[in-house]
């Protein structure tokens, strides 16, 4: 029997669940048939293409893991990103699919945190969106925030400082990164390319 599912885009979606390193190899089939597909729909054949399908690509990346270096420009990324926690700024990947869910995301831990009291300045992201293209290309993109103080009238500024202080941090790991100025755009690191270890199998 013919499959049902469209094969190209479903493997282009297993490999980027794949690849980004996040999801354990055990999670990747049913994420597909539960999540990106109506599982009301698939045939048993599709079920057994798409199990296939995500071990061929989980076992293509532990094979290529093995001759990664042991620090990858995800790694690089995480130091920064713990830097910026320790300077009292909150650093979530993958925080959501979209901004708004992302800034969700934030609010989430600046309020887990102890809000105002916690002295928390400020927020840097990606989402899942952001994610899947620095998957395909090596080029991500960070929302940031520097309005998380008190004094309103220096929120404009201190989102400035924060945006200067995160292309620095980028800048310092190796990566490069551009930024306007303007705190209404985001900041772009090319990572060169994105390379993750997924969880243990």
């Amino acid at each position: 029997m013919a499959l049902t599912l469209d094969p190209e885009d479903t493997r282009q979606r297993i490999h980027g669940l794949v690849w980004c390193g996040f999801h354990a190899d055990a999670d990747i089939a049913w994420m597909i048939t539960d999540e990106h597909l109506d599982p009301d729909e698939l045939t048993p054949e599709d079920r057994a293409w798409v199990k296939a399908e995500a071990a061929r690509a989980c076992a293509a990346k532990r094979a290529a893991e093995a001759e990664w270096p042991a620090e990858t420009e995800y790694d690089r990324l995480e130091a920064v990103f713990a830097q910026l926690r320790s300077e009292k700024v909150i650093a979530l990947h993958r925080a959501g699919n979209t901004l708004s869910d992302g800034h969700d995301d934030v609010r989430e831990a600046w309020r887990a945190a102890g809000r105002l009291a916690s002295g928390i300045r400020g927020c840097c992201f990606y989402h899942a969106q952001d994610l899947d293209a620095a998957v395909r290309d090596g080029r991500l993109y960070l929302a940031f925030s520097g309005g998380m103080i008190a004094e309103v009238e220096r929120r404009d500024a201190n989102t400035v400082a924060i945006g200067h202080r995160i292309v620095e941090l980028l800048r310092t790991a190796g990566f490069e990164a551009r930024w306007s100025g303007d705190i209404n755009e985001r900041i772009e690191a090319e990572l060169g390319q994105w390379r993750k270890r997924s969880p243990p199998a």
